[in-house]
């Protein structure tokens, strides 16, 4: 997946990497407590540049992001963005996974105790909505369609994706317990759910709805459609 940005900063990269692994002969010798020094600024490194590519990534989008940008950002050389990241649409994969585990978090909790349908349906949408009011504009990033950034099999799912077959794991096991219907597909239909509440989420923050009268509503929607009869 190499790409010109990363090319561009394969020189840099290497001259970072000897000075961020090594502390001269004495972190050779084994020394106690240099390597775990080495990981820590390794790990606050990449800590900075996480926060900086989320910021700049929400601010400005995929496109008019640049790897220079995010490490300036982060306040470290620009080659030390290649000691982490392949590319910038690496970079971005990790700001994706990020949000989707910390999405998912934020689900489960609001799922404990969900047992039926509607109540499955509106704890994530309420859920959903939590977690966009404590990380504005986090999602909305996350979610961009970045099928058409890559080329090949990654093995890496986009949130987009991962909240689908979430989706669907769910409605399969209600449909085990007869509440979703028996015909209903449940895997295109966490696809169409999740494009559902990502165009309906963006109207109901354009015109400023309030949130019990949007979730009440697409709750009702949702289990009308899927509800065994």
């Amino acid at each position: 997946m190499m790409t010109e940005e990363a090319a561009s900063g394969t020189e840099e990269a290497a001259e970072t990497a000897v000075l961020e692994s090594e502390e001269g002969p004495i972190a050779n010798a084994g020394v106690s407590g240099v390597g775990s020094g080495v990981s820590r600024r390794k790990l606050e490194s990449r800590r900075k540049l996480m926060a900086a590519a989320r910021k700049l990534f929400v601010e400005r989008g995929y496109h008019e992001t640049r790897p220079q940008d995010i490490s300036r950002e982060a306040g470290v050389g620009h080659g030390t963005f290649y000691l982490h990241f392949e590319d910038k649409l690496d970079c971005f994969l990790a700001f994706t996974d990020e949000a989707a585990n910390e999405l998912d978090g934020f689900l489960q909790k609001h799922l404990a105790g969900a047992g039926t349908l509607e109540a499955v349906t509106r704890e994530i949408l309420r859920g959903t909505f939590e977690y966009t009011a404590n990380n504005p504009g986090v999602l909305a990033a996350a979610l961009n369609d970045v099928s058409v950034l890559w080329k090949g099999d990654m093995g890496r799912k986009a949130p987009a994706t991962r909240w689908s077959e979430g989706w669907a794991a769910i409605l399969e096991e209600l449909k085990q317990s007869k509440q979703v219907a028996e015909d209903v597909d449940c895997k295109l239909a966490g696809y169409l759910i999740v494009g559902a509440i990502k165009q309906g989420g963006a109207y109901a923050a354009r015109d400023q709805l309030d949130h019990e009268f949007y979730i009440d509503n697409v709750t009702r929607l949702f289990v009308r459609a899927l509800k065994a009869q």
